[in-house]
This record gives C-alpha cells, sequence and structure tokens, in this order.
C-alpha cells in the first residue's frame, strides 16, 4: 500500500467479549442479563461426544434459564435449517440464541435470531435473496468451539441455499453477538485437520484484510500479529492438541482476524470458495481457501507485492530486500507450510468437476461481489475462472 495513503474507516465493535480459559464458566451471569429461556444452536455430534452441550445446559439451568435444543446444523448450514428452528424458536417464546459450536452453529444462531423476529425466511434477508434488511434480531450468546471463523468477533454469518447453491455471507450490525464466551479449553478436542482447517481460516481473514484496497492502520495491527501466531502456533497444537498454550494462540489470533474482518473485510478468495463449498459442501471451507489463495495471490501479484512482502517479512521471517523477490519467496514459504498439514491439494483431487467451474464462478460473482471488489486487481469473472482453473 502506498505509504502517503490518507486512511479513513469506521470501526463498530459493540460485542462484550471475554476471553481466556474457563470463560465459559461466566455463562449463567452474562445469560440472565438477556432472559430466561434459550434456543441452543449445535451440531449434530462433536458438543454431545465431549459433553459441552451438558456443560451449557447445567450452567443455564443453574440461572434458572430454561432451554431449547436445535441440534441438526451440518457444515455449511443451509436455509431449511435456520427457518425450521426459527419456527421453533416463535413457538417457544425464545428470548436468546446461543451458538454453540464452531462456525456453522453460531453462523446458524445468527441467521436464526433474524428469521425469528422477521417475516418470510431467512433468504429474504440475503442480497441475492429478498435483499430486505432485517428490523431486529434475538440477542446471540456465541460460544465457539474451533478458532476459524472469528465470527464470535464479527456482525457475519454464512448460510447456504440448497436449491441454487448459493453460498453466501450477510452482515447486520443487529447480529453482532451480544457476549461471546472465547474460551481456548473448548478447543483441546479438535481433531489434527479441523486443527489445521481452522487456523489457516483464521490466517487467511487476516492476510485477506491485510491485502483489501479498505485495509487500515487498525486492522494491520491486529492482522499481522494474527498471522505470526497462526504460523508460530499451529504447528505445535497440530502435534499436540492438548497444548493449552498454542491453543490459547490459535484461539486469540482467530478472534483477531475476526475483529479484522469486521473493520475491513476479506478479498476475493472468500468468494471463490463460497463457490467452491456451496457447490461441495464436503469441501471444508478452510482446506478450500488453501487451495486457492497462493493462486489468487500470483494472479493479482503485480497489484499486492508490496504488501505480500510486508508480511513475508513480518511473519515468514524472510530476509530480502527487493520486494518483488521478497513477495515470491512469501508465496512459496505459505506453501510450504500448507504442505505440512496436507493443504496444497488439487481441485480435481477434492472431486470437483471441471464443468461446474464457470458455475462455481457465475453463482459466487453475484453472491460475494462486495468482496471482490474490495480486491486490488479489478477482478472480472474471467479472472477467477482463471485461477479455478489452475486450482483444478
Amino acid at each position: 500500500m502506498e505509504g502517503d495513503k490518507m486512511y479513513s474507516f469506521k470501526a463498530f465493535l459493540p460485542t462484550k467479549l471475554i476471553f481466556g480459559v474457563k470463560a465459559l464458566q461466566k455463562l449463567p451471569k452474562e445469560a440472565k442479563k438477556l432472559g430466561t429461556k434459550a434456543m441452543i444452536v449445535t451440531g449434530r455430534h462433536s458438543t454431545k461426544k465431549s459433553g459441552l452441550l451438558d456443560r451449557v445446559l447445567s450452567l443455564l439451568k443453574s440461572a434458572g434459564i430454561s432451554t431449547v435444543v436445535y441440534d441438526k446444523i451440518t457444515p455449511n448450514p443451509t436455509t431449511i435449517q435456520v427457518d425450521e428452528a426459527a419456527e421453533i424458536a416463535k413457538e417457544e417464546g425464545v428470548q436468546f440464541v446461543i451458538g454453540l459450536g464452531g462456525g456453522s452453529p453460531i453462523d446458524s444462531a445468527k441467521c436464526i435470531a433474524i428469521a425469528s423476529l422477521n417475516e418470510g425466511g431467512i433468504w429474504n434477508y440475503v442480497k441475492v435473496g429478498g435483499g430486505k434488511k432485517p428490523k431486529s434480531a434475538l440477542p446471540i450468546i456465541a460460544i465457539p468451539t474451533t478458532h476459524g471463523t472469528g465470527t464470535e468477533a464479527d456482525p457475519f454469518a454464512v448460510i447456504t441455499n440448497p436449491e441454487t447453491k448459493t453460498k453466501v455471507g450477510i452482515g447486520y450490525n443487529a447480529i453482532f453477538p451480544a457476549v461471546s464466551l472465547v474460551d481456548p479449553e473448548l478447543m483441546l478436542t479438535l481433531p489434527k485437520n479441523q486443527t489445521a482447517y481452522t487456523s489457516m481460516d483464521a490466517f487467511y481473514h487476516s492476510i485477506e484484510a491485510f491485502l483489501n484496497k479498505n485495509a487500515n492502520p487498525y486492522s494491520d495491527l491486529l492482522a499481522i500479529d494474527s498471522m505470526k501466531r497462526i504460523i508460530s502456533n499451529l504447528p505445535l497444537a497440530y502435534k499436540d492438541g492438548l497444548d493449552i498454550k498454542a491453543r490459547t494462540e490459535l484461539t486469540w489470533a482467530n478472534t483477531e482476524a475476526g475483529i479484522t474482518e469486521t473493520i475491513t473485510g476479506v478479498i476475493a478468495n472468500h468468494a471463490i470458495e463460497h463457490g467452491i463449498s456451496g457447490y461441495y459442501p464436503n469441501i471444508a471451507h478452510g482446506l478450500g481457501l488453501c487451495v486457492t489463495g497462493p493462486y489468487l495471490f500470483e494472479h493479482i501479484f503485480d497489484q499486492i507485492f508490496e504488501r505480500l512482502a510486508q508480511v513475508g517479512r513480518e511473519v515468514f521471517g524472510i530476509y530480502e530486500n527487493n520486494d518483488k523477490r521478497a513477495a515470491r519467496m512469501m508465496i512459496e514459504k505459505l506453501r510450504d507450510f500448507q504442505d505440512r498439514f496436507g493443504l496444497n491439494k488439487k481441485l480435481s483431487a477434492l472431486g470437483v468437476e471441471k464443468e461446474t467451474l464457470k458455475k462455481m464462478v457465475d453463482t459466487s460473482y453475484e453472491a460475494m461481489y462486495g468482496v471482490i471488489e474490495t480486491t486490488p486487481g479489478e477482478l472480472k469473472k474471467e479472472d477467477l475462472l482463471e485461477i479455478l482453473e489452475r486450482a483444478f
């Protein structure tokens, strides 16, 4: 970014963030402020298997709060799940929603919070659906169990319409969590693959914010720090999932990345990946970002090499004065790092069919044009297709 750039930006971060080991214990006190009846939104297996769901139910019971559990959320949650849960929330008189799990349950909780108080189903409040702005939303408590999405610190949620295969983000101030309880102990049960996928999701939130046209000193500070923590601590947590220090570092790096995304936003890599997992929901979001990210950086290299060089020096420890050489070295260092966790896949090896590439571009370009617009290089559909073809 030019050294003489004049910065102009807004920051609105209303969430009460409670971070640290044992943060979950604050749930009764915080929940009582929001009402006496909650819907817990979670996935089908992990929070039950770990015993976390039972812990949360017990904590809420101790505060005199009754609960309804909606436990049908899948990775890449759908409008069908959200609308079903919202109807239950209306019937049961739910006063606030708790997102318990990874990005999918928390994003779903945000969408349910909207659909419960507004008519017509959640797709009406998506730009490529009805495009309406919700009047309000139920209060939300976020309890993340992965260090990847940053959704505990942002006003965004991602939802998939299974009929159109459109995976798109929504963003409204009404769905900033009222409270986020970010407890690194809840990350200790993450398996190796999810440890890598979610950490690299956070890494790409940060690097994309750093490369965004709207990057500014506030988000830059957090983005660089987040990337450093991930590069230093992912190998440790991958080797030993019970390393609480490494988990704490990764958890904070993820929250930092969520804040950068709130202040600045991501770029086209997220649009491209949403096209992929919209059509192939079994491909993990973090994995998809790793597959396409380096190809995007190479495609827009002339517009971003100075910023990439800075990442290379500050995050990867590259000693090279020439910016272009340092930037190329940074991309290779990133690929080498991803390779340590088996993240340099080809789309063809992940089951993607070549004839769907153009469909993915058409869908994601329409649904995620906002982040394409803030990407250096003035990208068109042909550019996105070329990147996907290289990744294929």
